[in-house]
């Protein structure tokens, strides 16, 4: 019995490390870059594939942008950073990130996060969170924000693991009036911290 129990035990343990290194060797193959001017149609593409597996989570309809001409979202890519996420060549994610407007209490704001289910659970928001934080410093933006609808329990602990705190008080959003969002914050080491 004790040795049906050791063997047992010893094939949890290498299942656990087979898992992590399955996991490990996934995310060396996942690659975040910046959207360029000629992305539009990819953009659309990735969008519209957020929009339809998680209408829940954001402020713009599926039905509505897929209506939108292709200068919706060329002008879309002028006025904002787009990062994808792809595994081997194809796409799996989007962020968004801008300089934050005055009343957003944050130097920039993080939108349109979206990642495909079959990759959740991996660790992958860590490995874009630290891509968007290369590209935060460089800008000179030191306190992250985004938003989250109040009732997506899911995403707000998930933020929270990544170093999100919530903000006080909701705040009206933008794209639907009426209803509240939940802001969240993260602040980055300034570029001189930790340099005696």
């Amino acid at each position: 019995m004790q040795s049906v129990a050791k063997d047992m035990s010893q094939r949890l343990k290498e299942e656990d490390f087979s898992a992590g290194f399955s996991i490990v060797r996934s995310m060396q193959k996942i690659e975040i870059t910046l959207a360029t001017a000629g992305d539009a149609t990819r953009l659309r593409e990735v969008r519209l594939s957020a929009l339809k597996d998680a209408p829940y989570a954001f402020g713009a309809e599926f039905d509505v942008d897929k209506a939108k001409p292709i200068t919706f979202w060329q002008e879309a890519l002028l006025a904002s950073n787009w990062f994808f996420i792809s595994k081997d060549g194809t796409d799996i994610g989007l962020i968004g990130i801008e300089a934050a407007s005055a009343d957003r209490g944050s130097d920039c704001w993080i939108f349109g996060w979206w990642l495909a289910a079959e990759f959740r659970g991996l660790g992958i928001p860590a490995l874009i969170l630290k891509k968007i934080d290369e590209f935060c410093l460089a800008n000179k933006w030191h306190r992250q924000g985004l938003g989250v609808w109040p009732e997506n329990e899911r995403a707000i602990s998930a933020y929270r693991k990544l170093g999100f705190i919530s903000g006080s008080n909701p705040i009206p959003s933008r794209s639907k009036p009426g209803q509240l969002y939940l802001p969240m914050y993260r602040n980055l080491p300034s570029l001189t911290e930790g340099i005696n």
